[in-house]
């Protein structure tokens, strides 16, 4: 049997906007969720991998041992093509190994192809402050009292904590259980202190981006989460400018 060749168009039609990389921890299950819903029909497409953690907690050590993995974690994604962005998925692990170490590690996995831009929320966070020229943060995390620490004395540099509070809950498998409204409560509570006119919501594993801009309303304060920044972040430097709407202030504005 003879079998017809078809003609056919190459065109991008999906991830026009943008191809991203995105690396996970093991132990998210939140973070697909929450783009899932943020990126959706922007035409900037995401595509995941994981690292292993060698513990459930997370502690210092390991979330430097992630670093190991950065280079393998990039190379699965896409192997061949150019990417736009990679973001490491972890505000923790940024901090630990060192923004400017991840990036150097993300861009050098693969010297056959191009990786435009690195991120991650530790430096989006750093990088929304300086666009919303905020100074001063009150900061919620689930992180063990000495990750969040060292979450604290990474930005203080450029950041000021007023207050910072914690679910004080190391098991990365444990925190997407924490629920919104505990997190809800956390963050009103937070914001009858006066001097606090923004909360930022550490961790990427934590549900809490739908609720951003009903917390914006209640609180009359603005509200940064892990994966909100990050994404913000990511449509900056893939150059996409629409506004994004039901995920707080801050991705309704232009990039």
């Amino acid at each position: 049997m003879e079998i017809k060749v078809l003609e056919s168009e190459l065109k991008n039609e999906i991830s026009h906007n943008g191809k991203i990389g995105l690396i996970l921890l093991s132990t998210d299950q939140v973070t697909l969720y929450e783009f899932d819903a943020i990126l959706r029909d922007t035409g900037v497409l995401f595509f995941p991998s994981r690292v292993m953690l060698d513990s459930f907690e997370l502690t210092p050590k390991v979330l430097m041992a992630i670093k190991n993995q950065l280079a393998s974690a990039t190379n699965t994604i896409l192997p061949g093509l150019n990417l736009d962005v990679v973001a490491l998925s972890c505000t923790s692990a940024s901090m630990t190994i060192g923004e400017d170490e991840v990036e150097r590690i993300i861009k050098q996995s693969d010297p056959k192809r191009e990786i435009k831009e690195v991120t991650n929320p530790y430096s989006a966070i750093k990088n929304v402050c300086k666009f919303l020229d905020i100074k001063e943060l009150g900061v919620i995390t689930p992180y063990s009292k000495e990750v969040t620490q060292g979450i604290l004395d990474g930005m203080k540099a450029d950041i000021k904590t007023i207050l910072a509070a914690t679910f004080n809950n190391p098991n990365d498998n444990l925190v997407p259980s924490i629920t919104p409204l505990s997190i809800k409560n956390a963050v009103i509570e937070m914001a009858k202190d006066e001097k606090i006119k923004t909360i930022f919501v550490s961790c990427t594993n934590l549900n809490i981006c739908r609720y951003i801009a009903e917390l914006e309303e209640i609180t009359g304060k603005t509200i940064l989460t892990s994966n909100q920044v990050m994404a913000w972040d990511i449509l900056r430097l893939a150059n996409y400018k629409e506004p994004i709407k039901g995920f707080g202030k801050l991705l309704e504005k232009s990039r």
